[in-house]
This record gives C-alpha cells, structure tokens and sequence, in this order.
C-alpha cells in the first residue's frame, strides 16, 4: 500500500465551494486497506472532486490532459487538495491521474509530436547538402519508434476502447499511485472486462495501487476490491451487492419491462 489514509488538516471557514459541501464539512479520516478501491455514488455525489484533490495533493501528474495545477476548471481540487492530509506508507510522484477525456487530449498530444517528428525528417532530407543523411536522422528515427513501440503507429486509427486500454497497458508499468476517474466512459462492456484483466495483472505483478471512481457495476466487481460509498455526504465503506449499482442494475435486468412502465 503506498497511500494509506487522508483526512482534512482542517476547515476553512468558507462558504464557497467546495467547502460548502455536507461531505466535505463531514469528512473523517479515510483509510485505504486495498490496493483497490471504488469510490461510488452519484453524479454530484463527490467523488471526482475528493480524486481530483488527492491527485493534487499527493502530486500525481496528469495523463493525457491539462495538469491540475494549470487547468483553471480544477480550482475546487487545488483548494481541497491544499487542505488535505495524506499519510503514506512510502512516498511518490510516480503514477497518473486521468479521466476518460483526458485520453483523447492524450492521443492528440502523441500524434501531434509524431507529426513534428516527421516533418523534421522531412526538412532534414530537403535541405540537406552532404555528409551522413542516415546519421543525422537516426536520433530523430529512434525518438519516433520509441512512441509508436509504446503507443503503435495507429492510434487515431483504434477505436476509443482500443486506444484507452493501449494507453493503460502502456502507461501503467509498475510501482505508483494511478486515480483513475470514470474509465467506463470510453468502454463498452467487453472492453471493461479487458480493463479488469489490466487491473488485476498489475495488482498481480507490480506495486501498483489504484483509487477508482465508477458507476460500472462491471468494474467495481473486482473481487477484493474496497468498496467506499459517498452518499447523503458522507463515506462509508460498503460490499459489492450492497452498491445501487448492483441492485439496480440486477433488478432491471430482472424485469426490464416492470422499470420502463414506471418512467
């Protein structure tokens, strides 16, 4: 385990958000037993905005998207993060926080250096005068296969779903701390079953530790997994079959008519 709890050193007298939220004014120590955790709960309910704040707090750099520090849409978890405590078993930097969007700025980002990569080939090979051509290409070559041997020649060409587990498979590559917000968003249901084969090979094989916030009732059965509800603003840790997603989820598929007739 690298992050073992987090709680709040103390509260601002504020009224502005996010300080004004019941779960925030209510938050307690939280401590982390697995090296899989779900946060779970509602649109609204909190849990982005607690993962944004650890990130920031703990200095976990952003994959794919605008860093937390610069993005001026994360003000709320730079003042939240500012106010946390956090205790680790060992200290890091290493890992990442993402959310399903922040892959898409990802891929455009190593397509974009691709790109200028080539074109720098390409105003070498016009211009040049004499002398060894392959030579002078070669840092610039080995650079260019260094992208595409991690992240494959064809990134824009794979679907969404393809190209985020690329990207987990690539980027998750052994000890470090990986928040992960929303990850469903980018997979269908097969391709979460692939991102529970990632997650459990890493738990099985590096000393990675991942805090996830979902509504997949998919994902969050991981076995083993620590399971901690925000509702009614407050954290509390619950089972698997005790998530609304999972008894909704089953009671639907039970009687999907009995549910339509009710909208």
């Amino acid at each position: 385990m690298l992050l073992e709890s987090f709680g709040l050193r103390n509260l601002p007298e504020s009224n502005s958000y996010p300080f004004n939220l019941p779960l925030v004014q209510n938050l307690e120590q939280i401590k982390f037993r697995k090296r899989l955790t779900f946060f779970v709960g509602e649109n609204g309910s909190g849990k982005s905005t607690i993962l944004e704040a650890l990130a920031y707090a703990a200095a976990i750099p952003t994959a794919g998207g605008m860093s937390i520090e610069e993005d001026p849409l994360m003000q709320a978890a730079r003042d939240l993060g500012k106010m946390l405590s956090l205790r680790f078993s060992e200290k890091t930097h290493a890992g990442f926080f993402t959310r399903a969007e922040d892959f898409f700025g990802f891929v455009k980002n190593i397509l974009r250096q691709i790109k200028e990569l080539d074109d720098e080939m390409a105003e070498i090979q016009a211009n040049w005068t004499g002398g060894d051509l392959e030579k002078s290409l070669n840092p610039i070559k080995a650079e260019r296969k260094a992208f595409t041997d991690r992240y494959t020649e064809n990134l824009d060409g794979m679907s969404h779903g393809e190209g985020f587990l690329r990207f987990f498979t690539s980027r998750i590559t052994g000890k470090g701390l990986y928040l992960i917000d929303e990850p469903e968003a980018a997979l269908s249901p097969q391709r979460q079953l692939s991102l529970i084969s990632i997650i459990l090979d890493k738990l099985k094989t590096t000393d990675a530790q991942f805090i996830i916030a979902t509504h997949s009732p998919i994902i969050m059965a991981i076995p083993d997994a620590q399971i901690l509800a925000f509702k009614d603003g407050q954290i509390s840790e619950i089972k698997y079959e005790e998530t609304e997603h999972f008894t909704l989820t089953r009671d639907f598929l039970k009687s999907p008519e009995a549910f339509l007739r009710g909208l």
